[in-house]
């Protein structure tokens, strides 16, 4: 749960709902098994757009005590972009390039900051996705969450850049199944 400065209490789920709002049955795990990879992977990845600008878009107060450690709002935050990054990897792998492509490039971006993700308490697993341990992130400070989802900082900017592009990927993917362009066919004459 997490705590705003106005005593309002908010949730993982709160956050996870907001980041799936045209769909919110596929942000909770129960609700995914009626949906096909393919729907899944759209949804995942309009999600993943959403909380990558959402983390972007983070209003960090520059008052605030650096060393302080993080609220519980950041903390549900946190979790549901992890929820979120996780759902996507894990349903965005398909035939096509340009989806598989930009995935690629997900993985690559989280590996290359894998010590900033390190410090806030997140590892980077050798499959691309990420975990959470819960004991470091309670204890992540204010400058070493800013440094990795501020607005200034590479993670940020290329993770809300790459899961646009995924998003797009995977629409032109879906249109292209559903007009039979663009299919791919291997003869051998």
């Amino acid at each position: 749960m997490a705590n705003i400065s106005s005593g309002l209490t908010l949730s993982t789920d709160y956050f996870m709902r907001n980041f799936y709002k045209s769909n919110r049955t596929v942000s909770k795990k129960n609700g995914r098994s009626n949906f096909s990879k393919i729907e899944l992977s759209y949804e995942d990845s309009r999600a993943l757009s959403r909380a990558a600008k959402r983390m972007l878009n983070t209003d960090f107060d520059t008052d605030e005590n650096e060393d302080a450690d993080i609220g519980e709002t950041m903390k549900s935050k946190i979790k549901a972009f992890v929820n979120t990054y996780n759902n996507a990897l894990e349903t965005g792998d398909s035939n096509d390039y340009d989806t598989n492509r930009y995935l690629r490039q997900l993985k690559t971006l989280s590996r290359k900051h894998s010590d900033e993700l390190s410090d806030i308490g997140i590892t980077v697993e050798k499959n691309g996705t990420l975990t959470i341990n819960e004991d470091l992130l309670k204890m992540a400070d204010n400058s070493k969450v800013r440094k990795v989802f501020s607005s200034d900082n590479d993670f940020s900017q290329k993770s809300l850049r790459i899961a646009k592009k995924l998003n797009n990927a995977v629409q032109n993917n879906i249109f292209a199944q559903v007009t039979g362009t663009g299919l791919r066919i291997n003869i051998t004459l």
